[in-house]
């Protein structure tokens, strides 16, 4: 654990510590969020950027992994308003041609498609839980709500995504 205080005063090396020990986890949830390797990877150098610019904020007492995923969180989102006023050109389907995406799909894709049903809390809780193995109480304190409550969205989460696939990609159910 980082010690708070050395990151407030500009501690290089705590800091670097402290990437360390949350690299995986931003990845996990930024993945959760964008559903786009090189944006999460996009969106966690830039979330490390603004925390290391707001470092003086950094309260002693409070939970540092909180407040930094809040910052990814923020910067997803502005992520995903530019990308909504954008269409890439591979996106745009040629005419007169439609692909059978299910031969082409492996698990890993599957799984992020069924994720875009998702509400954004839900989509950070199963990165957390499912890509990070933690357990309802740490993504609770995380993210600033109950166990309880962390393990509601997560069932309700898988539920809607086994919908999904079910309703959109039937030979993948087993």
């Amino acid at each position: 654990m980082v010690d708070t205080k050395r990151l407030r005063l500009g501690d290089e090396d705590a800091f670097r510590e402290f990437v360390g020990e949350t690299k995986r986890l931003l990845m996990s949830v930024s993945y959760g969020i964008l559903l786009n390797t090189e944006d999460a990877s996009d969106a966690v150098q830039d979330a490390y950027l603004r925390f290391w610019r707001s470092r003086e904020r950094l309260d002693s007492a409070g939970y540092i992994k909180a407040y930094l995923v809040q910052i990814l969180k923020n910067v997803c989102l502005s992520m995903l308003k530019k990308r909504a006023n954008t269409v890439g050109m591979d996106e745009i389907p040629e005419q007169g041609r439609r692909e059978n995406t299910s031969s082409r799909l492996d698990d890993k894709e599957l799984v992020s498609r069924a994720m875009t049903v998702l509400k954004e809390k839900e989509r950070m809780i199963v990165a957390m839980i499912h890509y990070e193995n933690l357990d309802s109480a740490e993504v609770g304190e995380i993210l600033g709500l109950s166990p309880s409550t962390v393990r509601s969205h997560y069932q309700s989460a898988r539920i809607r995504m086994k919908n999904y696939i079910i309703r959109n990609f039937p030979e993948f159910v087993r």
